[in-house]
């Protein structure tokens, strides 16, 4: 956007000298032109009645001049926030939902990708050691800090609070360390990040491959929670060969007679992340029970496998951080995605657990299947 402004410009020696005062504001299909003042001075010896409109003419001047500076200024403002230029060094605020294990090693892993770009700027905020009011006025400041080109959020609460304090696409979000963020945040088109969840189709091939011998496995789910999931992991089952079985429940305590009669349908368990099934007494009282009943089961992070079971599904969380750099700093430099990143996970099998059981371990174990520490 060009702002021309008028100046004055005389004729020579004698000739009479004329002013002319204008603005020009030039865009697109915009031209606007303040009307231009002229007046003749009085030649020498000469008595002309003076102008009686001079200073009315300079008040308009003086306000069409401040109206059109109004509006190249918020024009610009606007051109700035929706075309944000590209190329510029990584400048980053990172929220992070608690001070815990999984949050701050994913944290340390972002950090770390960060670290090795030049010229990065990295800022990090817990959301429990804020009050409200000092989040918002942290959130406040960043909004206006024209700079930052992109806010990060590990944890669902520091997810929630992104999304919310910072609507606009500009500067750009990501999440990580999320279970079903559509939950959490929505399901948006510029809703990037890592979450937690692996497609029930994964998770079964995975189970295949670490404990081939299984054919009927029973998931035990609240269908108000996970009956989509069910489903989807049904339709993979028959493509499979296998016989998922459904051993619903609406409430932890109908699990203990529910699954004395599961035990007798099926030769191993898939647990699942469900509030109403899974806390920690309630997961280790199913493994317990499954061991005695010689029945592997599968679980979905490092706690199951300490537990007794006999495959879980192990993330690491430092991992889990750098990856989420990585698309973090795409969207930084002008990069976009399209759609979510698969999180990086292994499979753990529980060598000492499966001995028990009688059951045997494949010899030849494809990554990301391996034996568990």
């Amino acid at each position: 956007m060009n702002t021309t402004i008028g100046t004055p410009d005389s004729g020579n020696g004698g000739e009479p000298h004329r002013e002319r005062w204008g603005i020009a504001l030039v865009g697109p299909g915009v031209f606007f032109q303040a009307p231009g003042l002229c007046r003749r001075p009085c030649a020498a010896g000469r008595n002309r009645p003076a102008n009686p409109l001079p200073a009315l003419w300079r008040l308009v001047r003086m306000v069409w001049i401040f109206f059109v500076f109004a509006v190249i200024s918020n024009l610009s403002q606007a051109v700035a926030m929706d075309h944000p230029e590209s190329g510029h060094p990584p400048n980053v605020v990172i929220f992070v939902s608690k001070n815990i294990r999984p949050y701050v090693e994913a944290a340390d892993g972002m950090l770390e990708v960060f670290s090795g770009l030049p010229e990065a700027n990295v800022r990090k905020f817990f959301l429990d050691r804020l009050t409200g009011k000092a989040a918002a006025d942290q959130a406040a400041r960043i909004s206006d800090d024209q700079s930052v080109n992109l806010v990060a959020a590990i944890g669902p609460e520091a997810a929630a609070f992104v999304w919310e304090s910072f609507p606009d696409p500009f500067p750009a979000r990501i999440y990580s360390i999320i279970l079903n963020p559509e939950k959490i945040i929505g399901s948006h088109a510029l809703a990037n990040g890592i979450s937690l969840n692996i497609s029930p189709v994964v998770q079964l091939g995975m189970i295949q491959k670490g404990l081939p011998s299984l054919q009927q496995i029973g998931i035990i789910y609240d269908p108000d929670i996970n009956q989509d999931f069910y489903d989807a992991a049904a339709d993979a089952a028959r493509h499979a060969g296998i016989q998922l079985v459904p051993v619903t429940v609406s409430s932890s305590k109908e699990i203990p007679d529910i699954l004395n009669r599961a035990f007798e349908k099926i030769d191993g368990i898939w647990l699942i992340p469900d509030r109403t099934v899974i806390s920690e007494s309630i997961a280790q009282y199913i493994i317990k029970e499954a061991v005695l009943k010689k029945i592997p089961v599968i679980g979905y992070n490092q706690f199951f496998y300490d537990s007794g079971a006999a495959l879980a599904f192990v993330f690491d969380y430092r991992d889990l951080g750098r990856q989420a750099a990585d698309l973090a700093a795409d969207l930084a430099s002008g990069e976009t995605s399209a759609e979510d990143r698969v999180p990086a996970f292994q499979v753990w099998l529980n060598a000492g657990v499966i001995q028990k059981l009688g059951i045997g371990i494949p010899d030849a174990l494809e990554p990301p299947v391996r034996i568990g520490p």
